[in-house]
């Protein structure tokens, strides 16, 4: 449902940002400004610097900046409709809603009741059952960390939640809707989860969305999860992410792959930790967790399972612009053993030595191949420069020695393969016009995007953006005439048209008002966060291709030191970005 701008400023202005804020961060007046800790990053001196006269937020340590909604947004991980609809509560403001979105609505609230519900009802069993109890002993779980997560128990019954949820009032066909209950062909209604350990999975915000269940024998399948439900929907949602966000502002989170791994690590202390929910990692999931830090650390089981799971994950990690690395854990343990043997202190010390992206690739390439045999060394070679086409020339001239080192083959002979070697057919393109071409293309595209959005008067992203985020002169002129321009839309495209004094800029606003206009059930925030993606990415490879422009001009006349230094600072670049 989209809103009206009176509804969006009427909600703004009954919301004092310093008000909101201060439920969150203590702030202290600094002249006709406020100064807090930084909610978004770890700080010791006061960078955050709220205004009540502009009504907005800035932290002049991470960048982060925006108004009353914006902030709301970030920190409770809210869409932007259920974040505007927040404050209106707040301030008794009737926004109102149309029929078939107040019925679905009131029905995900009846969800999450039953979900709450049910969670007790695990939780009761389990304590008064000894020997599951007796069972989280064994495995290192305290009575302490039980209540923590609150796990629980299913009976070995095929009706007892159905019963229980039934005699709360609940709907039977709710109760099957909401993944709880199985209905049979011959029409029997029977409990999903039986004999099992329970651990309730909650969302950003702390509402049990669904469960995980473990068998306590030998019987299949091992895990049993909530199946997709209007609540619940395993590959947008990370297990573990509502303790994680509580335990502080880490700017590095690790990824785990099951419940055990994560309850284990943060009972010993380790707590910016989150599971996968069982599944490869998703693009959503990135996605969710670029919200919260910059760095990933992944740790998966050391099976093969594992390895091909970490790999996928690493892809998509890096596709989000994180920085990525990989705790190998030694003697092909989980998490969950190893944190249990070695305690934090150990745990923390693997994390410490975790591999970049292009180290992990590369011993996952060698596997069990043998460096003393010529056969193996060659396999490896094969394989490592196909992970080094990939890389930046800076990057390859480093890895291509390590390569060379590990497997004795000289850097000549693998510059030979990389260029295409006999016997192949691929060639490397002459220059790198075709790729700057295209990466300019999706820029130019993000920038029309994201003009396209302000023009509509989306008047959040419009105080979030500012000139320097455009690129092209033209977009840049645009966007001096959208900004601070208010009224309906017709009325804001004449005053840009007329504005549009230059060819370059008529033709773009041409441009940019026959794009199609994107519809309202779409998220346009993480719309916007792709454009702004896009555009980052190109600046960065800009960036890079006159470093690496300067750098060739500085061997040519022979200062090697200068080149070097540069060098470096090309490497953590490119680290930074993720590649």
């Amino acid at each position: 449902m989209a809103f009206s701008e009176d509804i969006i400023e009427k909600v703004k202005e009954s919301n004092d940002i310093v008000d909101v804020i201060s439920e969150r961060v203590k702030l202290k007046r600094a002249g006709r400004s406020w100064t807090g800790l930084c909610p978004f990053h770890n700080e010791k001196t006061p960078s955050f610097n709220v205004s009540s006269d502009k009504q907005f937020y800035k932290c002049f340590g991470c960048g982060e900046g925006g108004n009353v909604i914006t902030f709301v947004m970030k920190t409770r991980n809210l869409p932007f409709q259920e974040a505007l609809k927040y404050l209106a509560d707040r301030a008794n403001i009737d926004i109102g809603e149309d029929e078939g979105r107040k019925n679905e609505t009131e029905k995900k609230e009846v969800f999450y009741k039953m979900n709450t519900e049910a969670a007790r009802y695990f939780f009761r069993n389990l304590t008064l059952n000894k020997n599951v109890r007796e069972y989280l002993y064994r495995r290192g779980i305290s009575e302490k960390t039980i209540r923590h997560f609150g796990l629980g128990y299913s009976e070995n019954s095929w009706d007892s939640l159905l019963k229980y949820l039934k005699a709360m009032n609940f709907k039977q066909d709710h109760i099957i809707e909401n993944g709880l209950a199985l209905k049979s062909k011959e029409g029997r209604v029977y409990d999903r989860f039986r004999n099992r350990l329970m651990f309730p999975v909650f969302d950003a915000r702390g509402r049990v969305i669904g469960f995980g269940g473990r068998v306590l024998d030998d019987s299949k399948p091992k895990y049993l999860n909530s199946p997709e439900t209007p609540i619940f929907h395993k590959g947008t949602n990370l297990y573990g992410l509502n303790f994680a966000l509580k335990a502080g502002k880490e700017r590095q989170y690790i990824i785990v792959e099951g419940y055990m791994d994560l309850i284990s690590l943060h009972q010993a202390g380790i707590t910016n930790v989150v599971a996968s929910l069982g599944t490869a990692l998703t693009k959503v999931q990135a996605r969710l967790l670029r919200r919260y830090c910059e760095e990933i650390l992944i740790s998966y089981d050391a099976d093969t399972a594992g390895q091909a799971a970490t790999l996928r994950g690493l892809e998509i990690l890096r596709e989000e612009g994180f920085d990525v690395k990989v705790i190998k854990v030694p003697d092909g343990k989980d998490p969950d053993d190893y944190v249990r043997k070695h305690g934090e202190e150990g745990f923390r010390n693997i994390a410490s030595s975790a591999l970049p992206l292009i180290d992990y690739r590369l011993e996952n390439a060698k596997g069990n191949l043998s460096m003393s045999q010529e056969e193996d060394r060659i396999a490896y070679a094969r394989r490592a420069t196909e992970i080094l086409k990939e890389l930046d020339p800076i990057e390859k001239d480093v890895y291509i020695r390590k390569v060379s080192e590990d497997s004795g083959i000289s850097e000549n002979a693998l510059m030979d393969m990389l260029k295409g070697g006999k016997g192949r057919e691929q060639q490397e393109p002459e220059t790198g016009h075709e790729i700057q071409s295209f990466i300019e293309q999706a820029h130019v595209k993000a920038e029309r995007n994201l003009l396209r959005l302000l023009a509509e008067g989306d008047l959040v992203l419009r105080e979030r953006l500012t000139e320097s985020d455009m690129v092209l002169p033209s977009h840049k002129r645009i966007w001096s005439l959208l900004e601070g321009y208010d009224g309906p839309r017709e009325a804001i495209w004449n005053h840009v048209e007329s504005g549009c004094t230059d060819v370059e800029s008529s033709k773009e606003w041409a441009i940019i008002k026959s794009q199609i206009e994107v519809p309202s059930d779409i998220d346009k925030d993480i719309l916007a966060e792709d454009y702004l993606k896009t555009i980052r990415h190109y600046e960065i490879e800009s960036k890079k291709r006159a470093m690496q422009k300067k750098i060739k001009e500085l061997e040519e006349k022979g200062l090697l030191k200068e080149s070097l230094e540069l060098a470096k600072e090309l490497i953590e670049l490119q680290k930074a970005s993720g590649r």
